[in-house]
Protein backbone atom coordinates (compact mmCIF):
# COMPACT_ATOMS: atom_id res chain seq x y z
CA UNK A 1 0.00 0.00 0.00
CA UNK A 2 1.00 3.65 -0.15
CA UNK A 3 2.61 5.91 2.46
CA UNK A 4 0.91 6.05 5.86
CA UNK A 5 -0.44 9.58 6.29
CA UNK A 6 -3.64 11.65 6.31
CA UNK A 7 -4.91 13.44 3.22
CA UNK A 8 -7.02 16.51 3.80
CA UNK A 9 -10.06 16.55 1.52
CA UNK A 10 -11.61 19.82 2.52
CA UNK A 11 -14.36 18.00 4.41
CA UNK A 12 -12.06 15.96 6.60
CA UNK A 13 -8.97 13.75 6.54
CA UNK A 14 -8.60 10.30 4.91
CA UNK A 15 -5.92 7.95 6.31
CA UNK A 16 -3.82 6.40 3.54
CA UNK A 17 -1.72 3.23 3.43
CA UNK A 18 -4.62 1.08 4.62
CA UNK A 19 -5.54 -2.26 2.95
CA UNK A 20 -9.01 -1.02 2.07
CA UNK A 21 -11.03 1.91 0.83
CA UNK A 22 -14.31 3.34 -0.38
CA UNK A 23 -15.88 3.91 -3.81
CA UNK A 24 -19.26 4.72 -5.40
CA UNK A 25 -20.73 3.43 -8.65
CA UNK A 26 -24.04 3.63 -10.50
CA UNK A 27 -26.28 0.61 -9.99
CA UNK A 28 -27.72 0.59 -13.50
CA UNK A 29 -26.40 0.48 -17.04
CA UNK A 30 -22.63 0.26 -17.37
CA UNK A 31 -22.20 0.54 -13.58
CA UNK A 32 -19.99 3.62 -13.96
CA UNK A 33 -17.61 4.39 -11.10
CA UNK A 34 -18.20 7.93 -9.77
CA UNK A 35 -15.71 8.10 -6.91
CA UNK A 36 -12.80 6.11 -5.45
CA UNK A 37 -10.61 7.19 -2.55
CA UNK A 38 -6.83 7.05 -2.58
CA UNK A 39 -6.72 3.68 -0.80
CA UNK A 40 -8.80 2.03 -3.53
CA UNK A 41 -6.64 3.67 -6.19
CA UNK A 42 -3.46 2.39 -4.51
CA UNK A 43 -5.03 -1.06 -3.98
CA UNK A 44 -5.10 -1.44 -7.77
CA UNK A 45 -1.47 -0.30 -8.12
CA UNK A 46 -2.44 3.10 -9.53
CA UNK A 47 -1.28 6.60 -8.58
CA UNK A 48 -4.19 8.79 -9.67
CA UNK A 49 -7.96 8.55 -10.08
CA UNK A 50 -7.63 8.99 -13.86
CA UNK A 51 -5.07 6.18 -14.07
CA UNK A 52 -7.33 3.95 -11.99
CA UNK A 53 -10.38 4.73 -14.15
CA UNK A 54 -8.46 3.99 -17.32
CA UNK A 55 -7.20 0.69 -15.91
CA UNK A 56 -10.63 -0.62 -14.81
CA UNK A 57 -12.48 0.87 -17.78
CA UNK A 58 -14.37 3.23 -15.51
CA UNK A 59 -16.86 0.57 -14.44
CA UNK A 60 -17.46 -1.78 -11.55
CA UNK A 61 -17.42 -4.73 -13.99
CA UNK A 62 -13.86 -3.84 -14.96
CA UNK A 63 -12.84 -3.69 -11.33
CA UNK A 64 -13.63 -7.38 -10.61
CA UNK A 65 -11.53 -10.34 -11.79
CA UNK A 66 -13.35 -11.59 -14.96
CA UNK A 67 -13.60 -15.15 -13.65
CA UNK A 68 -15.45 -13.96 -10.53
CA UNK A 69 -17.70 -11.29 -12.04
CA UNK A 70 -20.71 -13.41 -12.99
CA UNK A 71 -20.71 -15.07 -9.56
CA UNK A 72 -20.69 -11.92 -7.44
CA UNK A 73 -23.12 -10.09 -9.73
CA UNK A 74 -25.70 -12.74 -8.87
CA UNK A 75 -24.87 -12.50 -5.17
CA UNK A 76 -25.10 -8.70 -5.10
CA UNK A 77 -28.38 -8.74 -6.98
CA UNK A 78 -29.83 -11.44 -4.76
CA UNK A 79 -28.88 -9.60 -1.56
CA UNK A 80 -29.97 -6.13 -2.62
CA UNK A 81 -32.41 -5.80 -5.52
CA UNK A 82 -34.39 -8.97 -4.75
CA UNK A 83 -33.52 -9.46 -1.09
CA UNK A 84 -35.12 -8.10 2.05
CA UNK A 85 -31.97 -6.09 2.83
CA UNK A 86 -30.40 -3.38 0.72
CA UNK A 87 -26.78 -4.20 1.54
CA UNK A 88 -24.47 -6.95 0.35
CA UNK A 89 -21.38 -8.83 1.42
CA UNK A 90 -19.39 -10.56 -1.33
CA UNK A 91 -15.86 -11.75 -1.87
CA UNK A 92 -13.91 -11.72 -5.11
CA UNK A 93 -10.49 -11.25 -6.66
CA UNK A 94 -9.02 -8.20 -8.34
CA UNK A 95 -6.02 -7.79 -10.63
CA UNK A 96 -3.65 -4.91 -9.95
CA UNK A 97 -2.05 -2.95 -12.75
CA UNK A 98 1.13 -4.92 -12.04
CA UNK A 99 -0.68 -8.25 -12.58
CA UNK A 100 -0.94 -9.20 -8.92
CA UNK A 101 -4.04 -11.08 -7.74
CA UNK A 102 -5.62 -9.81 -4.53
CA UNK A 103 -8.56 -11.17 -2.55
CA UNK A 104 -11.20 -8.60 -1.64
CA UNK A 105 -14.07 -8.39 0.84
CA UNK A 106 -16.81 -6.09 -0.44
CA UNK A 107 -19.38 -4.42 1.84
CA UNK A 108 -21.93 -2.53 -0.27
CA UNK A 109 -25.19 -0.68 0.26
CA UNK A 110 -27.79 0.20 -2.37
CA UNK A 111 -29.07 3.78 -2.14
CA UNK A 112 -31.77 5.52 -4.20
CA UNK A 113 -32.48 9.04 -5.33
CA UNK A 114 -36.08 10.23 -5.25
CA UNK A 115 -36.17 10.02 -9.05
CA UNK A 116 -35.41 6.28 -8.88
CA UNK A 117 -31.74 6.39 -9.90
CA UNK A 118 -29.66 4.04 -7.72
CA UNK A 119 -26.07 3.88 -6.51
CA UNK A 120 -23.86 1.44 -4.64
CA UNK A 121 -21.73 2.81 -1.80
CA UNK A 122 -19.00 0.25 -1.26
CA UNK A 123 -16.18 -0.36 1.22
CA UNK A 124 -13.60 -2.97 0.17
CA UNK A 125 -10.77 -4.63 2.13
CA UNK A 126 -7.69 -6.53 0.95
CA UNK A 127 -8.20 -9.72 2.97
CA UNK A 128 -4.61 -10.96 2.80
CA UNK A 129 -3.01 -7.62 3.78
CA UNK A 130 -5.42 -7.17 6.65
CA UNK A 131 -4.73 -10.70 7.93
CA UNK A 132 -1.35 -9.74 9.40
CA UNK A 133 -2.79 -7.20 11.82
CA UNK A 134 -6.12 -8.91 12.54
CA UNK A 135 -6.11 -10.58 15.92
CA UNK A 136 -9.36 -12.41 15.16
CA UNK A 137 -9.10 -15.42 12.83
CA UNK A 138 -11.92 -14.46 10.48
CA UNK A 139 -10.15 -12.69 7.63
CA UNK A 140 -9.35 -15.20 4.92
CA UNK A 141 -11.12 -18.41 5.98
CA UNK A 142 -14.24 -16.90 7.50
CA UNK A 143 -14.66 -14.47 4.64
CA UNK A 144 -15.33 -17.49 2.41
CA UNK A 145 -18.09 -18.65 4.75
CA UNK A 146 -19.58 -15.19 5.22
CA UNK A 147 -19.60 -14.52 1.49
CA UNK A 148 -21.51 -17.71 0.77
CA UNK A 149 -25.22 -16.94 0.90
CA UNK A 150 -28.41 -18.87 0.57
CA UNK A 151 -29.32 -17.45 -2.79
CA UNK A 152 -26.48 -18.73 -4.96
CA UNK A 153 -24.92 -22.04 -5.93
CA UNK A 154 -21.60 -22.57 -4.16
CA UNK A 155 -19.81 -24.11 -7.15
CA UNK A 156 -20.87 -21.88 -10.04
CA UNK A 157 -22.08 -18.71 -8.31
CA UNK A 158 -25.35 -18.85 -10.24
CA UNK A 159 -28.68 -18.48 -8.48
CA UNK A 160 -29.99 -21.64 -6.86
CA UNK A 161 -33.39 -23.08 -7.68
CA UNK A 162 -35.36 -21.59 -4.77
CA UNK A 163 -34.08 -18.06 -5.35
CA UNK A 164 -34.59 -18.41 -9.11
CA UNK A 165 -38.26 -19.22 -8.46
CA UNK A 166 -38.54 -16.21 -6.14
CA UNK A 167 -36.88 -13.74 -8.48
CA UNK A 168 -38.60 -14.87 -11.69
CA UNK A 169 -42.02 -14.86 -10.05
CA UNK A 170 -41.40 -11.26 -9.02
CA UNK A 171 -40.42 -10.41 -12.59
CA UNK A 172 -43.49 -12.10 -14.04
CA UNK A 173 -45.71 -10.13 -11.68
CA UNK A 174 -44.34 -6.80 -12.89
CA UNK A 175 -46.36 -4.81 -15.43
CA UNK A 176 -43.36 -4.23 -17.70
CA UNK A 177 -42.53 -7.93 -18.08
CA UNK A 178 -46.14 -8.90 -18.79
CA UNK A 179 -45.96 -7.03 -22.08
CA UNK A 180 -42.88 -8.91 -23.32
CA UNK A 181 -42.16 -12.36 -24.73
CA UNK A 182 -40.66 -14.72 -22.18
CA UNK A 183 -38.95 -18.09 -22.36
CA UNK A 184 -37.58 -20.74 -20.03
CA UNK A 185 -34.62 -22.87 -21.15
CA UNK A 186 -33.42 -26.04 -19.41
CA UNK A 187 -29.85 -27.18 -20.16
CA UNK A 188 -28.54 -30.66 -19.45
CA UNK A 189 -25.31 -32.59 -20.09
CA UNK A 190 -26.30 -36.12 -21.18
CA UNK A 191 -24.57 -38.91 -19.25
CA UNK A 192 -22.87 -36.47 -16.89
CA UNK A 193 -22.42 -39.20 -14.27
CA UNK A 194 -20.45 -41.20 -16.81
CA UNK A 195 -18.34 -38.09 -17.51
CA UNK A 196 -17.45 -37.89 -13.81
CA UNK A 197 -16.51 -41.56 -13.77
CA UNK A 198 -14.21 -41.14 -16.76
CA UNK A 199 -12.55 -37.83 -15.92
CA UNK A 200 -13.00 -37.42 -12.17
CA UNK A 201 -15.11 -35.05 -10.11
CA UNK A 202 -12.58 -32.20 -10.28
CA UNK A 203 -12.83 -31.99 -14.06
CA UNK A 204 -16.58 -32.53 -13.81
CA UNK A 205 -16.81 -29.46 -11.58
CA UNK A 206 -14.65 -27.50 -14.02
CA UNK A 207 -16.98 -28.49 -16.86
CA UNK A 208 -20.01 -27.30 -14.88
CA UNK A 209 -18.32 -23.96 -14.19
CA UNK A 210 -17.41 -23.59 -17.86
CA UNK A 211 -21.00 -24.27 -18.91
CA UNK A 212 -22.28 -21.84 -16.26
CA UNK A 213 -20.00 -19.07 -17.58
CA UNK A 214 -21.00 -19.72 -21.19
CA UNK A 215 -24.73 -19.71 -20.43
CA UNK A 216 -24.39 -16.55 -18.35
CA UNK A 217 -22.37 -14.88 -21.10
CA UNK A 218 -24.73 -15.85 -23.93
CA UNK A 219 -27.91 -15.10 -21.97
CA UNK A 220 -26.40 -11.96 -20.40
CA UNK A 221 -29.78 -10.27 -20.02
CA UNK A 222 -31.49 -13.32 -18.56
CA UNK A 223 -31.76 -14.87 -15.12
CA UNK A 224 -29.58 -17.99 -14.91
CA UNK A 225 -29.61 -20.67 -12.22
CA UNK A 226 -28.12 -24.05 -11.48
CA UNK A 227 -30.89 -26.27 -10.16
CA UNK A 228 -28.84 -29.40 -9.39
CA UNK A 229 -26.02 -31.52 -10.78
CA UNK A 230 -25.74 -30.64 -14.49
CA UNK A 231 -29.15 -28.98 -14.75
CA UNK A 232 -29.17 -25.26 -15.58
CA UNK A 233 -32.22 -23.07 -16.19
CA UNK A 234 -32.56 -19.67 -17.86
CA UNK A 235 -35.44 -17.20 -17.80
CA UNK A 236 -35.24 -14.45 -20.41
CA UNK A 237 -37.43 -11.86 -22.08
CA UNK A 238 -36.77 -12.40 -25.75
CA UNK A 239 -38.43 -13.67 -28.91
CA UNK A 240 -38.38 -17.31 -29.97
CA UNK A 241 -35.85 -16.92 -32.78
CA UNK A 242 -33.34 -15.14 -30.56
CA UNK A 243 -33.74 -17.78 -27.85
CA UNK A 244 -33.05 -20.58 -30.35
CA UNK A 245 -30.05 -18.68 -31.72
CA UNK A 246 -28.61 -18.31 -28.20
CA UNK A 247 -29.24 -21.97 -27.36
CA UNK A 248 -27.30 -23.00 -30.46
CA UNK A 249 -24.52 -20.59 -29.47
CA UNK A 250 -24.17 -22.33 -26.09
CA UNK A 251 -24.10 -25.70 -27.85
CA UNK A 252 -21.43 -24.45 -30.28
CA UNK A 253 -19.19 -22.95 -27.61
CA UNK A 254 -19.20 -26.15 -25.56
CA UNK A 255 -18.16 -28.15 -28.63
CA UNK A 256 -15.39 -25.65 -29.42
CA UNK A 257 -13.75 -25.96 -25.99
CA UNK A 258 -9.94 -25.85 -26.11
CA UNK A 259 -9.68 -28.90 -23.84
CA UNK A 260 -10.76 -31.96 -25.85
CA UNK A 261 -12.04 -33.59 -22.65
CA UNK A 262 -14.48 -30.72 -22.20
CA UNK A 263 -16.04 -30.93 -25.66
CA UNK A 264 -19.54 -32.09 -24.76
CA UNK A 265 -22.90 -31.92 -26.51
CA UNK A 266 -25.42 -30.19 -24.28
CA UNK A 267 -29.16 -30.64 -24.67
CA UNK A 268 -31.75 -27.92 -24.18
CA UNK A 269 -35.49 -27.75 -23.70
CA UNK A 270 -37.31 -24.50 -24.50
CA UNK A 271 -40.68 -23.41 -23.17
CA UNK A 272 -42.12 -20.21 -24.64
CA UNK A 273 -44.35 -18.79 -21.93
CA UNK A 274 -47.93 -18.62 -23.19
CA UNK A 275 -49.48 -17.38 -19.94
CA UNK A 276 -47.75 -14.73 -17.80
CA UNK A 277 -49.79 -15.95 -14.84
CA UNK A 278 -48.16 -19.38 -15.10
CA UNK A 279 -46.45 -20.81 -12.05
CA UNK A 280 -42.66 -20.68 -12.43
CA UNK A 281 -42.14 -24.28 -11.30
CA UNK A 282 -44.54 -25.56 -13.95
CA UNK A 283 -42.84 -23.51 -16.66
CA UNK A 284 -39.46 -24.96 -15.62
CA UNK A 285 -40.95 -28.46 -15.73
CA UNK A 286 -42.16 -27.89 -19.30
CA UNK A 287 -38.64 -26.88 -20.35
CA UNK A 288 -37.18 -29.89 -18.54
CA UNK A 289 -39.61 -32.31 -20.18
CA UNK A 290 -38.77 -30.87 -23.60
CA UNK A 291 -35.08 -31.43 -22.85
CA UNK A 292 -35.65 -34.98 -21.60
CA UNK A 293 -37.60 -35.86 -24.75
CA UNK A 294 -34.43 -35.60 -26.89
CA UNK A 295 -31.83 -37.09 -24.53
CA UNK A 296 -31.50 -40.14 -26.74
CA UNK A 297 -31.69 -38.22 -30.00
CA UNK A 298 -28.27 -37.68 -31.56
CA UNK A 299 -29.68 -35.49 -34.33
CA UNK A 300 -31.23 -32.83 -32.07
CA UNK A 301 -29.68 -30.49 -29.54
CA UNK A 302 -32.83 -28.64 -28.49
CA UNK A 303 -36.57 -29.18 -28.37
CA UNK A 304 -39.41 -26.68 -27.98
CA UNK A 305 -42.29 -27.59 -25.71
CA UNK A 306 -45.34 -27.33 -27.96
CA UNK A 307 -48.79 -28.85 -28.42
CA UNK A 308 -47.37 -31.99 -30.02
CA UNK A 309 -44.99 -32.63 -27.14
CA UNK A 310 -47.69 -31.68 -24.63
CA UNK A 311 -50.04 -34.26 -26.15
CA UNK A 312 -47.25 -36.86 -26.17
CA UNK A 313 -46.50 -36.25 -22.50
CA UNK A 314 -50.18 -36.44 -21.67
CA UNK A 315 -50.39 -39.80 -23.44
CA UNK A 316 -47.34 -40.98 -21.53
CA UNK A 317 -48.91 -39.94 -18.26
CA UNK A 318 -52.15 -41.67 -19.22
CA UNK A 319 -50.24 -44.89 -19.88
CA UNK A 320 -48.47 -44.76 -16.52
CA UNK A 321 -51.66 -43.94 -14.64
CA UNK A 322 -53.81 -46.62 -16.31
CA UNK A 323 -51.57 -49.58 -17.14
CA UNK A 324 -52.62 -51.56 -14.04
CA UNK A 325 -56.29 -50.93 -14.83
CA UNK A 326 -55.79 -51.88 -18.49
CA UNK A 327 -54.30 -55.24 -17.51
CA UNK A 328 -56.86 -55.96 -14.82
CA UNK A 329 -59.82 -55.16 -17.11
CA UNK A 330 -58.41 -56.85 -20.24
CA UNK A 331 -57.99 -53.62 -22.20
CA UNK A 332 -54.65 -55.12 -23.26
CA UNK A 333 -55.37 -57.41 -26.20
CA UNK A 334 -53.39 -60.06 -28.05
CA UNK A 335 -53.45 -59.64 -31.83
CA UNK A 336 -52.11 -62.49 -33.95
CA UNK A 337 -50.37 -62.35 -37.32
CA UNK A 338 -49.71 -65.53 -39.33
CA UNK A 339 -46.20 -66.69 -40.22
CA UNK A 340 -45.89 -68.63 -43.49
CA UNK A 341 -43.60 -71.45 -44.56
CA UNK A 342 -42.34 -69.91 -47.81
CA UNK A 343 -41.84 -73.19 -49.67
CA UNK A 344 -45.36 -74.50 -48.99
CA UNK A 345 -47.48 -71.42 -48.27
CA UNK A 346 -48.78 -73.02 -45.09
CA UNK A 347 -49.18 -71.29 -41.75
CA UNK A 348 -46.29 -72.55 -39.63
CA UNK A 349 -46.69 -70.12 -36.73
CA UNK A 350 -48.12 -66.86 -35.46
CA UNK A 351 -46.71 -63.83 -33.74
CA UNK A 352 -48.51 -62.42 -30.70
CA UNK A 353 -48.64 -58.62 -30.87
CA UNK A 354 -49.84 -56.36 -28.07
CA UNK A 355 -52.57 -53.76 -28.54
CA UNK A 356 -54.32 -51.52 -26.02
CA UNK A 357 -58.03 -51.06 -26.71
CA UNK A 358 -59.15 -48.45 -24.21
CA UNK A 359 -62.87 -47.62 -23.80
CA UNK A 360 -62.01 -43.99 -22.99
CA UNK A 361 -59.40 -43.09 -25.62
CA UNK A 362 -59.81 -45.86 -28.18
CA UNK A 363 -57.05 -47.94 -29.73
CA UNK A 364 -53.51 -47.24 -28.51
CA UNK A 365 -50.87 -48.58 -30.86
CA UNK A 366 -47.62 -49.97 -29.46
CA UNK A 367 -45.93 -46.70 -30.44
CA UNK A 368 -48.19 -44.96 -27.92
CA UNK A 369 -47.27 -47.05 -24.91
CA UNK A 370 -44.39 -49.56 -25.36
CA UNK A 371 -41.65 -46.92 -25.27
CA UNK A 372 -43.25 -45.26 -22.24
CA UNK A 373 -43.50 -48.51 -20.33
CA UNK A 374 -39.90 -49.36 -21.16
CA UNK A 375 -38.75 -45.91 -20.06
CA UNK A 376 -40.44 -46.31 -16.69
CA UNK A 377 -39.39 -49.99 -16.37
CA UNK A 378 -42.97 -51.26 -16.42
CA UNK A 379 -42.88 -53.24 -19.67
CA UNK A 380 -42.58 -56.55 -17.82
CA UNK A 381 -46.20 -56.13 -16.67
CA UNK A 382 -47.41 -56.24 -20.27
CA UNK A 383 -45.03 -58.99 -21.38
CA UNK A 384 -46.10 -61.23 -18.49
CA UNK A 385 -49.75 -60.59 -19.34
CA UNK A 386 -49.12 -61.44 -23.00
CA UNK A 387 -47.49 -64.79 -22.20
CA UNK A 388 -50.41 -65.63 -19.96
CA UNK A 389 -53.05 -64.73 -22.59
CA UNK A 390 -51.22 -66.62 -25.36
CA UNK A 391 -51.15 -69.74 -23.21
CA UNK A 392 -54.84 -69.31 -22.42
CA UNK A 393 -55.69 -68.96 -26.13
CA UNK A 394 -53.63 -72.02 -27.06
CA UNK A 395 -55.29 -74.05 -24.33
CA UNK A 396 -58.68 -73.02 -25.70
CA UNK A 397 -57.71 -74.05 -29.27
CA UNK A 398 -56.37 -77.40 -28.07
CA UNK A 399 -59.49 -78.09 -25.97
CA UNK A 400 -61.70 -77.36 -28.99
CA UNK A 401 -59.60 -79.55 -31.29
CA UNK A 402 -58.59 -76.65 -33.52
CA UNK A 403 -55.23 -76.37 -35.28
CA UNK A 404 -52.38 -75.15 -33.10
CA UNK A 405 -49.01 -73.83 -34.32
CA UNK A 406 -46.16 -72.27 -32.33
CA UNK A 407 -46.71 -68.68 -31.24
CA UNK A 408 -43.88 -66.21 -30.76
CA UNK A 409 -44.06 -63.69 -27.91
CA UNK A 410 -41.95 -60.56 -27.58
CA UNK A 411 -39.76 -60.22 -24.51
CA UNK A 412 -38.16 -56.88 -23.71
CA UNK A 413 -34.51 -56.65 -22.80
CA UNK A 414 -35.63 -54.88 -19.60
CA UNK A 415 -37.63 -57.94 -18.53
CA UNK A 416 -34.37 -59.70 -17.74
CA UNK A 417 -33.53 -56.99 -15.21
CA UNK A 418 -36.73 -57.21 -13.19
CA UNK A 419 -37.95 -60.77 -13.44
CA UNK A 420 -36.96 -64.38 -14.13
CA UNK A 421 -38.05 -64.78 -17.76
CA UNK A 422 -37.58 -68.55 -17.86
CA UNK A 423 -39.67 -69.01 -14.71
CA UNK A 424 -42.36 -66.73 -16.18
CA UNK A 425 -42.56 -68.91 -19.32
CA UNK A 426 -42.45 -72.17 -17.39
CA UNK A 427 -45.11 -71.12 -14.90
CA UNK A 428 -47.75 -70.33 -17.53
CA UNK A 429 -46.87 -73.31 -19.71
CA UNK A 430 -47.32 -75.54 -16.67
CA UNK A 431 -50.58 -73.89 -15.55
CA UNK A 432 -52.19 -74.21 -18.99
CA UNK A 433 -50.38 -77.43 -19.98
CA UNK A 434 -48.74 -75.95 -23.08
CA UNK A 435 -45.71 -77.78 -24.52
CA UNK A 436 -42.60 -75.60 -24.49
CA UNK A 437 -42.00 -76.09 -28.21
CA UNK A 438 -45.21 -74.16 -28.91
CA UNK A 439 -43.89 -70.95 -27.30
CA UNK A 440 -41.17 -69.05 -29.14
CA UNK A 441 -39.36 -66.07 -27.62
CA UNK A 442 -38.60 -62.97 -29.71
CA UNK A 443 -35.88 -60.65 -28.40
CA UNK A 444 -35.02 -57.42 -30.23
CA UNK A 445 -31.55 -57.48 -31.71
CA UNK A 446 -30.48 -54.36 -29.80
CA UNK A 447 -30.83 -56.33 -26.55
CA UNK A 448 -27.88 -58.45 -27.57
CA UNK A 449 -25.59 -55.41 -27.30
CA UNK A 450 -25.26 -56.33 -23.64
CA UNK A 451 -21.76 -56.39 -22.23
CA UNK A 452 -22.71 -57.78 -18.82
CA UNK A 453 -23.26 -61.32 -20.09
CA UNK A 454 -26.76 -61.39 -18.57
CA UNK A 455 -28.68 -61.72 -21.84
CA UNK A 456 -26.35 -64.38 -23.21
CA UNK A 457 -26.67 -66.41 -20.02
CA UNK A 458 -30.46 -66.10 -19.84
CA UNK A 459 -30.95 -66.88 -23.54
CA UNK A 460 -28.91 -70.06 -23.13
CA UNK A 461 -31.10 -71.11 -20.19
CA UNK A 462 -34.30 -70.49 -22.17
CA UNK A 463 -33.08 -72.48 -25.20
CA UNK A 464 -31.83 -75.35 -23.04
CA UNK A 465 -35.28 -75.51 -21.44
CA UNK A 466 -36.84 -76.22 -24.86
CA UNK A 467 -38.02 -72.81 -26.08
CA UNK A 468 -36.97 -71.41 -29.46
CA UNK A 469 -35.30 -68.00 -29.31
CA UNK A 470 -35.62 -65.50 -32.16
CA UNK A 471 -33.58 -62.40 -32.93
CA UNK A 472 -36.17 -59.77 -33.84
CA UNK A 473 -35.79 -56.62 -35.99
CA UNK A 474 -32.42 -57.60 -37.46
CA UNK A 475 -31.26 -54.73 -39.67
CA UNK A 476 -33.46 -52.03 -38.07
CA UNK A 477 -30.62 -50.29 -36.28
CA UNK A 478 -26.89 -50.72 -35.88
CA UNK A 479 -26.94 -54.40 -36.73
CA UNK A 480 -23.90 -56.53 -36.28
CA UNK A 481 -23.20 -59.85 -37.93
CA UNK A 482 -21.23 -60.58 -34.78
CA UNK A 483 -24.59 -61.07 -33.05
CA UNK A 484 -25.18 -64.14 -35.20
CA UNK A 485 -21.77 -65.56 -34.33
CA UNK A 486 -21.73 -64.77 -30.60
CA UNK A 487 -25.21 -65.89 -29.56
CA UNK A 488 -27.00 -69.20 -29.99
CA UNK A 489 -30.54 -68.80 -31.21
CA UNK A 490 -32.97 -70.45 -33.62
CA UNK A 491 -34.56 -67.84 -35.92
CA UNK A 492 -33.15 -64.67 -37.48
CA UNK A 493 -35.97 -62.25 -38.25
CA UNK A 494 -35.12 -59.66 -40.92
CA UNK A 495 -36.76 -56.30 -40.27
CA UNK A 496 -39.35 -55.01 -42.74
CA UNK A 497 -36.93 -52.20 -43.64
CA UNK A 498 -35.31 -54.60 -46.13
CA UNK A 499 -38.41 -55.18 -48.23
CA UNK A 500 -39.26 -51.48 -48.09
CA UNK A 501 -36.06 -51.02 -50.09
CA UNK A 502 -36.85 -53.99 -52.32
CA UNK A 503 -36.47 -51.99 -55.55
CA UNK A 504 -32.82 -51.44 -54.76
CA UNK A 505 -30.87 -54.35 -56.32
CA UNK A 506 -28.15 -53.95 -53.68
CA UNK A 507 -30.71 -54.56 -50.94
CA UNK A 508 -31.93 -57.75 -52.63
CA UNK A 509 -28.37 -58.98 -52.98
CA UNK A 510 -27.65 -58.21 -49.31
CA UNK A 511 -30.78 -60.07 -48.22
CA UNK A 512 -29.75 -63.14 -50.16
CA UNK A 513 -26.31 -63.13 -48.49
CA UNK A 514 -27.78 -62.73 -45.00
CA UNK A 515 -30.33 -65.50 -45.54
CA UNK A 516 -27.76 -67.89 -46.99
CA UNK A 517 -25.32 -67.12 -44.18
CA UNK A 518 -27.96 -67.72 -41.52
CA UNK A 519 -29.03 -70.99 -43.14
CA UNK A 520 -25.43 -72.20 -43.36
CA UNK A 521 -25.10 -71.59 -39.61
CA UNK A 522 -28.22 -73.63 -38.90
CA UNK A 523 -30.33 -70.54 -38.14
CA UNK A 524 -33.78 -70.30 -39.70
CA UNK A 525 -34.29 -67.03 -41.62
CA UNK A 526 -37.62 -65.21 -41.46
CA UNK A 527 -38.48 -62.00 -43.31
CA UNK A 528 -41.25 -59.66 -42.23
CA UNK A 529 -42.86 -56.88 -44.21
CA UNK A 530 -44.13 -59.04 -47.11
CA UNK A 531 -46.82 -57.00 -48.86
CA UNK A 532 -46.93 -58.27 -52.45
CA UNK A 533 -46.77 -61.46 -54.49
CA UNK A 534 -43.48 -60.17 -55.89
CA UNK A 535 -42.02 -60.01 -52.40
CA UNK A 536 -43.19 -63.54 -51.73
CA UNK A 537 -41.72 -64.94 -54.93
CA UNK A 538 -38.42 -63.19 -54.28
CA UNK A 539 -38.16 -64.81 -50.84
CA UNK A 540 -38.83 -68.15 -52.47
CA UNK A 541 -36.02 -67.57 -54.96
CA UNK A 542 -33.44 -66.89 -52.23
CA UNK A 543 -34.62 -69.79 -50.03
CA UNK A 544 -35.92 -67.73 -47.14
CA UNK A 545 -37.61 -70.23 -44.85
CA UNK A 546 -40.42 -68.18 -43.34
CA UNK A 547 -42.31 -64.96 -44.13
CA UNK A 548 -44.68 -62.58 -42.41
CA UNK A 549 -46.57 -59.50 -43.55
CA UNK A 550 -49.82 -57.89 -44.64
CA UNK A 551 -49.81 -59.98 -47.83
CA UNK A 552 -50.76 -62.97 -45.66
CA UNK A 553 -52.75 -61.09 -43.05
CA UNK A 554 -52.78 -58.08 -40.75
CA UNK A 555 -52.56 -58.49 -36.97
CA UNK A 556 -56.05 -59.21 -35.62
CA UNK A 557 -57.75 -60.76 -32.64
CA UNK A 558 -57.51 -64.55 -32.69
CA UNK A 559 -60.98 -65.11 -34.19
CA UNK A 560 -60.28 -62.62 -36.97
CA UNK A 561 -56.90 -64.16 -37.77
CA UNK A 562 -58.37 -67.68 -37.97
CA UNK A 563 -61.18 -66.40 -40.19
CA UNK A 564 -58.70 -64.60 -42.48
CA UNK A 565 -56.59 -67.75 -42.83
CA UNK A 566 -59.67 -69.74 -43.80
CA UNK A 567 -60.89 -67.08 -46.25
CA UNK A 568 -57.55 -67.08 -48.04
CA UNK A 569 -57.59 -70.85 -48.32
CA UNK A 570 -54.40 -71.25 -46.29
CA UNK A 571 -53.89 -74.31 -44.15
CA UNK A 572 -52.00 -74.90 -40.94
CA UNK A 573 -48.79 -76.88 -41.10
CA UNK A 574 -49.46 -80.43 -39.90
CA UNK A 575 -53.26 -80.07 -40.34
CA UNK A 576 -55.64 -80.70 -43.22
CA UNK A 577 -53.04 -82.38 -45.44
Amino acid sequence: MGKEEYIETGVGAVPTGLPGGFFIYEAEGDEKILFADSNVINLFGCETFDEFMEFVGGTFKGLVHPEDLYKIENQIQAQTVFGEKRHDYVRYRILTKQGEVRYIEDFGHLLHWMNGKSFFYVFIVDVDQNEYLNNARNSYAEAEVLAADRETDKLTGLFNMSFFYHKVQMLLNSAEISRQESAFIHFDIPNFKLYNERHGFKMGDELLCDLARIIKDVFYSGTVARFSDDHFVVYINDNKDSVIENVEEVYKRMLLADDVNKKVRVKAGIYILDDQRAEVGLACDHARLACNSIKNRHDLNYCIYDDILRDKLRRQQYVIDHIDEAIALDFIKVFYQPIIRVATGQVCGMEALVRWVDPSVGMLSPLDFIETLEHFHLIHLVDEFMVKKVCQDMRMLMDEGLPVVPVSVNISRLDFDVCDVLKLLDDFCEIYEIPRNLIEVEITESAFNDNTGLIKHEVAKIRNAGYEVWVDDFGSGYSSLNTIAEYEFDVLKLDLIFLRSYNNPQTRKLMSYIIKGASDLGIKPLCEGVETEEHYQFLKSINCERAQGYYFGKPMLLDGTLENIADKGMTFEGYGE
